[in-house]
């Protein structure tokens, strides 16, 4: 399962999030069966050279129309459509869906607990090879998956349909 150093209240783009927040549990990187597309972050080659572009703030997806993320100056949520791992236990604080994503906020990185969703609200692609950066943070996308970092902090995650990686 992956390691939850913490979760926060998270609120981007103008969207009404409401965020659980728990101990450390787990451990390491979960994953279901792993498959060639699935390996960014998980002792795979390393990724290939990712050309980033400076924005504001971005509303994305990646070019599967799998993973839809929400990316500000000092935060950045993922929600993923598909994906063959199972999250942590649900925090007894989460009162709403736990699990379908990943976030950054204030320099840390967890799951997301959320009542609404990013599916569907991308107005740009990601294309493999591209990568957005908005103050701190920064998500890079490749063929084999998502990862976001706060360059500051060094936190982040790798999301992809069979793994995910919080670090």
């Amino acid at each position: 399962m992956g390691r939850i150093r913490g979760l926060f209240g998270l609120a981007l783009a103008g969207l009404a999030l409401a965020a659980c927040s728990g101990s450390p549990s787990g451990s390491g990187s979960t994953g279901g069966a792993g498959t060639p597309s699935a390996r960014a972050g998980f002792g795979g080659p390393p990724p290939p050279a990712v050309d980033i572009s400076d924005v504001g703030e971005e509303i994305f997806q990646a070019p599967s129309n799998n993973i839809f993320c929400s990316l500000t100056a000092s935060a950045v949520r993922c929600d993923i459509v598909r994906k063959t791992w199972a999250p942590p236990s649900k925090p007894a604080d989460c009162e709403l869906d736990w699990g379908n994503g990943m976030y950054i906020e204030a320099g840390k990185a967890g799951i997301t607990c959320t009542g609404d969703t990013l599916i569907g609200s991308a107005k740009q692609t990601l294309d493999y090879g591209k990568g957005l950066r908005s103050g701190t943070v920064v998500c890079e996308s490749v063929s084999t998956g998502l990862t976001c970092r706060d360059e500051k902090t060094k936190r982040g995650f790798t999301l992809a349909v069979a793994r995910y990686s919080i670090f």
